[in-house]
């Protein structure tokens, strides 16, 4: 009965800090990828060519056609409360060969 009474109380005072983390890696990232392939600015970059790869960067994204590269910043907001948080995309500038 103590032990469980001492385990309760530790994690009952264990800060709720990850229960904002609501969505997995996986979902989260999805939702971005989903986002980022929306964007027109994106697409006018490709030269509206097709996608050829996505690779994520410590920063975001960087989205490859065949001749084209476009690198897309995201910056994450966390929610004030539980559930998944926000985010803001940034695309830089198109680069071609």
């Amino acid at each position: 009965m103590r032990a469980a009474a001492l385990l309760l109380s530790v994690a009952l005072s264990i800060p709720a800090g990850s229960a904002s983390a609501a969505l997995s890696g996986y979902w989260d990232s999805t939702k971005i990828i989903h986002a980022v392939l929306g964007r027109s600015e994106v697409g006018d970059a490709l030269k509206q060519q097709p996608i050829e790869s996505i690779v994520e960067t410590d920063s975001g994204y960087r989205v490859k056609s065949r001749d084209c590269t476009v690198d897309v910043r995201v910056d994450r907001h966390n929610a004030s409360k539980p559930g998944p948080g926000s985010f803001k995309l940034h695309v830089g500038q198109g680069r071609c060969h």
